[in-house]
């Protein structure tokens, strides 16, 4: 027997907080995480406080969202 899929909607909300661009990625309940930008890299910042540094935006938005699905989703 296989289970059925679940479909999330993610919700991409860009906020300045201190002065610096932070894309904040949200379900209706949860906060998956933010992505920040660090010189010519980016950094996926978990809501455990964690941090990943990637090279591309759409990296860190993939970590998150894998990160969200394996261990909450």
């Amino acid at each position: 027997m296989s289970k059925k899929d679940k479909t999330i909607q993610i919700i991409e909300e860009e906020k300045m907080i201190n002065g610096q661009l932070v894309l904040e990625l949200t379900t209706k309940k949860d906060k998956i995480g933010q992505v920040v930008t660090e010189a010519e890299r980016f950094v996926a910042i978990l809501p455990s406080g964690e941090r990943f540094k990637v090279t591309t935006q759409d990296e860190a938005v993939d970590l998150l969202i894998r990160d969200y699905h394996l261990h909450r989703g």
